[in-house]
């Protein structure tokens, strides 16, 4: 266990002295949440909403922080290994290649998390007058799933690493999982927004469950919810983890084949 949390320290240690990256993600997210907070004005500006503004901008926020919090470049790095042979060196190893590399994202989520998250908080309370969504009070909850999300968002992208196995270049398949997540994960609008089929579609795929079961509960929080969200979460991340522990397999055999 002490050698994961070493990468993930060294993962952080790394982040934290990449102020330029964080910084051009940190504007990036203020622009969005302006953006947006402007966007849910204008809709109901003569309605009333269903549900307040600032839960739907805060909601947007931890999407986003999922979005911003994740490494840069992982898959492509992965594919790299896998194309090169240099992952042979990794799996000897005394450790797991995919625990490695979730470790590596999960220390750079450390670093980012609070400095988006206060960041990000700190806007929507000037742009909404100070005000907090219901579920305030059980953020801490939600930083906890966050992380069993960034878990699964880490999973699914190396899976689009390893798929370098079969795809001549991973980054179709990288940008119809980014484009999943999107869409089936409900970044910009809540999934309620959606037809009921494709609501109940969104919310049992890994997409959902890795964003929308999770961030949505900043309004709509009750323990019920929780627990479903963190089964999901739970499910999808041995069903993934499984899936790339037989490419490995696949490519170690292939190793072994081609002399190693």
């Amino acid at each position: 266990m002490k050698k994961y949390l070493y990468i993930m320290f060294a993962s952080a240690v790394d982040q934290s002295v990449r102020i330029q990256t964080l910084m051009a993600r940190v504007i990036f997210l203020i622009a969005m949440l302006v953006v947006f907070h402007a966007f849910w004005q204008a809709v109901y500006s003569d309605k009333q909403a269903t549900i307040p503004i600032v839960n739907f901008v805060w909601y947007l926020l931890l999407g986003a922080i999922l979005q911003f919090g994740r490494p840069e470049g992982l898959h492509r790095r992965i594919e790299e290994e896998v194309r090169s042979g240099d992952v042979a060196y990794t799996m000897i190893r005394p450790l797991s290649f995919i625990g490695y590399k979730c470790c590596e994202s999960l220390g750079t989520f450390c670093v980012r998390l609070p400095v988006l998250l206060i960041v990000g908080g700190g806007v929507l309370m000037f742009l909404t007058d100070g005000a907090l969504p219901v579920g305030i009070k059980t953020l801490p909850i939600i930083i906890v799933l966050l992380f069993g999300s960034m878990i699964l968002l880490s999973l699914g992208t190396i899976f689009v690493g390893l798929s370098a196995l079969y795809l001549q270049d991973s980054l179709p398949l990288f940008w119809m999982v980014q484009k999943g997540e999107y869409i089936l994960g409900g970044l910009f609008f809540p999934l309620t927004f959606y037809p009921e089929t494709l609501y109940l579609f969104s919310r049992a795929t890994p997409f959902g469950a890795a964003g929308y079961n999770v961030t949505s509960l900043i309004y709509d929080y009750t323990p019920e919810k929780a627990g479903y969200a963190f089964v999901m979460l739970l499910f999808w991340i041995i069903v993934i983890t499984g899936v790339n522990h037989l490419l490995l397999f696949v490519l170690k055999r292939r190793i072994a084949v081609n002399g190693g």
